[in-house]
């Protein structure tokens, strides 16, 4: 009875489509991974971070802080000597920006492919934890060997028909690179990679604190993190507009929400 109970089981493995298992096991290493993070009542424990450190482009070092907010508010400070850039985004209204020596650092709405960018990297958890809910799916794609480990290559896909492969380390099933692809302004298309490396625990759940990004195969920035503070106070107000006169909310507010429609859509 055993031997045809496994006989049954096979035979209706065998007849399932190959998707429909490829699928099965990307949802299971998506569950691993939120295991790995510390489970989902300490992921949403973490409510908010304050990080410290320091962004490198080539022999440049720019002093980097940054505060983000459950689920989906960001802000970014880059200092070098006197010159200060924000940018921020609050949920709700289109992401902003300013720079100290533009216009007197008056803050404005980002560009468009700029502000699709930022709301998406805004999404606190990313998007492998509460996939579905989000919209995503998630498929097995493979092993790989990244910087000399296995990792488990997986794509993900959103309603909107956007497309991104992520790599989990085969033994932690923590995120240890992202691939997106974009086109560039003069129409070529480009590869962006991000490489998450020296996971530590904040408030329980493992964060990285050395981040690369690569493109086209090429180191274009590498951020350290030097202090990672969870659930920190956060000032009032830090990541909305400034100052944002009353007659240009309906503006600001029609703008955030193209951006947030448009955040989602895959580049041609």
């Amino acid at each position: 009875m055993k031997a045809n109970s496994q006989m049954i089981v096979l035979s209706l493995l065998l007849a399932m489509p190959y998707s429909m298992l490829r699928a099965g096991i990307g949802d299971e290493l998506a569950a691993m991974h939120v295991e790995r993070m510390g489970g989902v009542d300490r992921i949403h424990n973490l409510q908010a971070l304050r990080v410290e450190g320091r962004t490198y482009v080539q022999d440049n070092a720019v002093e980097m802080v940054m505060w983000a907010e459950r689920p989906n508010h960001l802000r970014v400070e880059s200092r070098q000597g006197e010159k200060r850039f924000v940018q921020a985004y609050d949920g709700a209204h289109a992401p902003w920006q300013s720079h100290s020596a533009v216009g007197e650092g008056a803050p404005k709405l980002m560009g468009e492919s700029e502000a699709r960018e930022f709301i998406r990297n805004a999404d606190f958890d990313g998007p492998l934890i509460g996939y579905s809910t989000k919209g995503f799916t998630v498929d097995y794609a493979g092993e790989e060997q990244l910087e000399g480990r296995a990792a488990y290559k997986l794509l993900v896909m959103g309603q909107h028909d956007e497309i991104l492969f992520l790599w989990l380390d085969k033994e932690s099933y923590l995120l240890v690179k992202r691939l997106e692809y974009h086109i560039s302004p003069e129409g070529r298309r480009v590869g962006i990679a991000t490489l998450y490396k020296d996971y530590r625990p904040v408030g329980g759940v493992p964060q990285p604190y050395r981040v690369e990004t690569q493109v086209n195969g090429r180191l274009l920035n590498m951020v350290l993190m030097d202090k990672i503070e969870a659930n920190p106070r956060l000032p009032n107000g830090i990541f909305s507009l400034p100052a944002a006169p009353a007659e240009s909310v309906k503006e600001i507010t029609k703008a955030a929400s193209a951006a947030r429609d448009d955040a989602t859509a895959p580049a041609r």
